[in-house]
């Protein structure tokens, strides 16, 4: 990579935090013009603001030494100028250029220090960039002059303000010029306050200043705005006093301007005295070193914090936790040991270190958390990019962006939720052809939605498309030798063979998807967070894929239970109760151990059988079933006995345990030892396939 730069570690952390950014908001408002373009209406505004971020991504490369950035962003901010300036029609390949662009960048900033070359692709992406910008309309005779607006008013306007006015002509809206005045105490809030009102039917060209009769007390301004309002309506949207309105009229309908005075002169008759203001607050009597101190204070309230930083501020909450725990135990031995007075002002101040540190686990837990939002952010650019180049044409629907979860959680569920919505797109949305046989939309619907469910958070990514051919899936399962017989295999038994690793009933291979690989891999990466994935579909009509997540890994409350003398651990959160159970009761069914509880037949899991753990002694006569849930699938755990409930911090095992199912991570215990942490989705899928 032939970059200039040799800054330190940290400016380039600095840089690809803000980089990152400046290119996600760039790629969402890409979407947002995409739809503006489809529809032929596109917001000024948003053009100006892709133009600004392009602009501000070249300049912080630039900064920091990363020219080939810099290079690609310039191109791109000298297309965007020609497009908000209306010298080049938005077209669907520009667009298509725009987001290829785009998708370089974000691969160039997520490669730095990589030595990736992209020397070759950057030159070919500045290529189109240049040959779309210099695709100029031929221009036309401008009609402003037919307006018959002042040429001071048309000589001030800047190039971009003068193609904004033409455009509104061309739509054949009522041009309007609006004097208003203010007083200085308040002039920003007013004029902010009438530029809102109006921007709500039409647009705001240009703001002038203009000349004003009391210029020590009042500002005036000249807005040039561009409406479908006659003047009746215009008058009746402002209702305020101190305006007037001249009518310019439209290319369409040339007529006489006419001033239109809706209210008072601006500035008040000398009998009328102005409010009395406090004269510190007036500018040309503040004093000197004020106006410093307000313009040095940054209007944002926020810090970026590196998520390495808050992993360790986490552990170091853990550790006190686990200190915790260590005081409330030595407490309890001490009041048995008789020092009863010393037991109780130490029991004390133990409850008073958990009611804090409660309070810091829980700050802390939030400053982690981030809208699932920005997740679906993504997924919107996955979804335009994958239908363009499969040629069908996708609706994204999102419900409930504003869940919140785990950052790091979000950022490892992005690979397996990238692959799904691939596989809705390639092989669940049918062509528009396919659709509009089969009496659908032309348009295929992807609904991505997340909602809270008790400590969990629940994703969907849902498809009206063809849905699953069970019978072909429970054929492949047979030809795959996964099943020796067809009786007794349910539908839903038949979606699990979909997550067996090879797995594939696709008839021919595409570049997305269909190589017999991936919702496996998609099944052991949610797996990883303690997660689970299931399928529903129904065929002819879609597939919903559901996946639920826990909130955090970090600190967790978990139930420890006993079995062959070992101690494990079971987050609280999949816990629905615990009971008592005789040998005598349990059923076998099918070969499977199972319970009636209540109205339901439990299916059972022997914890000592799962992890082939050789008991030492034999098994009580009675023993506890530790009832377990994850969506909607219930499994009974068998342990010898329960020993608590404690808060526990969750550490990783590292890739030499990657394969163990059943397990999240370790944790330690405030007397010194090391427990295993279940994975309870694990354990239900394995339990549930196996027959425990």
């Amino acid at each position: 990579m032939t970059n200039t730069h040799d800054a330190s570690g940290r400016a380039v952390d600095d840089f690809l935090a803000e980089a990152e950014e400046i290119v996600e908001k760039l790629n969402t408002d890409l979407v947002t013009l995409s739809d503006c373009a489809d529809s032929g209406e596109c917001d000024p505004d948003l053009l100006n603001a892709i133009f600004r971020g392009s602009h501000s991504l070249k300049g912080l490369a630039g900064m920091f030494g990363f020219t080939e950035i810099q290079s690609l962003s310039h191109n791109l901010e000298n297309l965007l100028d020609s497009l908000r300036l209306g010298k080049i029609p938005l077209t669907p390949e520009t667009m298509n250029v725009l987001f290829d662009s785009m998708e370089l960048l974000s691969g160039i900033i997520r490669s730095i220090g990589s030595g990736e070359d992209h020397s070759a692709a950057i030159e070919d992406a500045v290529s189109r960039l240049n040959a779309c910008a210099s695709a100029r309309e031929a221009q036309e005779v401008s009609p402003l002059r037919e307006l018959g607006m002042p040429e001071k008013v048309l000589s001030s306007l800047t190039e971009y303000e003068e193609h904004r006015l033409l455009e509104n002509v061309k739509k054949r809206r009522n041009i309007f010029s609006i004097h208003a005045s203010f007083s200085l105490m308040s002039f920003d809030q007013d004029l902010g306050e009438i530029s809102d009102t109006l921007k709500k039917e039409g647009e705001v060209v240009s703001t002038l200043p203009s000349a004003s009769t009391s210029p020590e007390s009042f500002i005036d301004f000249d807005i040039l705005f561009g409406t479908d309002l006659d003047e009746e309506g215009l008058t009746a949207l402002l209702d305020r006093d101190g305006l007037t309105i001249i009518h310019y009229g439209s290319a369409a309908q040339p007529e006489e301007r006419s001033a239109l005075p809706v209210a008072a002169p601006a500035s008040p008759p000398p009998s009328s005295p102005l409010p009395s203001v406090p004269v510190l607050a007036t500018p040309a009597t503040m004093p000197a070193g004020i106006d410093d101190q307000l313009t040095a204070k940054s209007m944002s309230r926020t810090v970026r914090v590196d998520i390495g930083k808050l992993d360790e501020l986490m552990n170091i909450v853990g550790e006190l936790v686990l200190s915790h725990s260590t005081i409330a135990d030595i407490t309890t031995r001490m009041r048995l040991a008789g020092f009863s007075s010393l037991a109780i002002e130490l029991g004390k101040a133990a409850k008073g270190l958990d009611r804090k540190l409660t309070e810091l686990q829980k700050g802390v837990m939030e400053i982690r958390m981030i809208p699932v939002g920005q997740l679906f952010e993504k997924m919107s650019r996955i979804v335009r990019k994958v239908s363009r180049e499969q040629g069908k044409k996708v609706d994204l629907k999102l419900f409930g962006a504003d869940t919140e979860l785990d950052k790091l959680i979000i950022e490892d569920i992005s690979d397996p939720m990238v692959h799904i919505i691939r596989n809705a797109i390639d092989h669940g949305l049918e062509t528009p052809e396919e659709r509009i046989a089969a009496g659908k939309p032309e348009r295929g619907t992807i609904r991505l939605s997340s909602y809270q469910k008790g400590n969990h958070v629940v994703i969907e990514v849902a498809d009206d498309g063809r849905g699953f051919n069970i019978e072909k899936v429970k054929q492949k399962a047979l030809e795959k030798g996964l099943i020796k017989t067809l009786e007794g295999v349910s539908d839903r038994d038949a979606l699990d063979f979909i997550f067996l690793p090879g797995f594939s009933t696709a008839d021919k291979v595409s570049e997305l998807s269909g190589r017999g690989v991936g919702m496996d891999v998609v099944k052991s990466n949610i797996a990883a967070v303690s997660g689970m994935v299931d399928i529903e579909s129904e065929f002819g009509k879609g597939s919903r894929i559901i996946i639920t997540l826990p909130i955090t890994l970090a600190i967790i409350k978990a139930l420890l239970v006993l079995t062959a003398d070992r101690t494990y651990a079971i987050p609280i959160t999949s816990v629905l109760e615990t009971i008592i159970v005789e040998e005598r009761e349990i059923l076998t069914v099918e070969r499977k151990e199972v319970y009636q509880l209540r109205e339901t037949t439990l299916p059972l899991v022997r914890l000592e059988r799962f992890f082939k753990v050789k008991r030492e002694t034999p098994p009580p006569g009675s023993f506890y079933v530790v009832v377990v849930g994850v969506a909607e699938k219930r499994l009974g755990i068998i342990v010898d006995d329960l020993v608590g409930q404690q808060d526990i911090v969750i550490k990783s095992l590292g890739d030499m345990f990657k394969g163990y199912k059943g397990i999240s991570g370790a944790a330690d215990l405030g007397d010194q030892r090391t427990i295993l942490v279940m994975d309870v989705g694990g354990i239900i899928g394995e339990a549930l396939r196996s027959g425990g």
